[in-house]
């Protein structure tokens, strides 16, 4: 993970959990490089440089660890945070990491995440009565049925609605129309840092269409 930008005036902390690409070295052996990735956060690194915001950025691939996913819970149903499969079902490692290579990665990967990202939010409540989490992801609208920014609360649990209304007003103004909690209502980063005292979070997804054609960057589209 790296933290592209550090800005101390500001109450906003965006965290990018899957634009990551990297496959370390030791890890590779055991993938299946026929599998597809092709659902990364592309490119949204560079789409919120300008922004110059403190911003958190995983660079293992999700496809290797989600840390946007939650760990197993007793009577709760999740999804795998070292996944299985890729998006049309191909098997993603030709050897499915031990029960130990697990908890290593985790301990390499998810926990250090929850880690800095806690202390970035640490030090903005230091300066700042109130924080606001972004949690940053894109998807491919050509497989939801719809090209609207969403806005993850959990329900409207980890955004009060006044935030939620200023939110879906700016990007009304930019011309942008929103849609609330569906298809994508938020991962474990939200949950976990959205119900402290002081901290909003908000998972947004962008549309692939708004800024990207292809895997190529548009960033005239993304500067608003």
């Amino acid at each position: 993970m790296k933290v592209i930008y550090e800005k101390t005036n500001s109450p906003l902390v965006i965290s990018i959990p899957h634009s990551g690409t990297d496959i370390p070295q030791d890890i590779a052996p055991l993938c299946n490089l026929g599998a597809k990735r092709e659902h990364t956060d592309w490119a949204l690194q560079e789409l919120v440089t300008p922004l110059s915001e403190t911003t958190l950025a995983a660079t293992v691939s999700r496809y290797i660890v989600d840390v946007n996913r939650f760990k197993p819970r007793a009577g709760k149903t999740t999804q795998p945070i070292i996944p299985r499969i890729d998006d049309v079902g191909h098997q993603l490692f030709n050897n499915y990491p031990s029960k130990q290579k697990q908890a290593d990665w985790l301990e390499r990967y998810y926990t250090p995440y929850y880690v800095h990202l806690e202390n970035l939010l640490n030090e903005k409540l230091e300066q700042h009565e109130r924080v606001l989490l972004v949690d940053l992801h894109s998807y491919d609208d050509k497989l939801f049925g719809t090209s609207n920014i969403i806005l993850g609360t959990r329900k409207k649990q980890t955004l009060n609605q006044d935030t939620l209304k200023q939110l879906r007003l700016l990007f009304h103004e930019e011309g942008l129309t929103t849609q609330v909690d569906t298809p994508f209502s938020g991962g474990n980063i939200i949950a976990t840092f959205g119900k402290q005292t002081r901290i909003e979070a908000v998972q947004i997804e962008v549309p692939y269409s708004l800024y990207l054609e292809g895997h190529s960057l548009h960033p005239e589209r993304a500067t608003t």
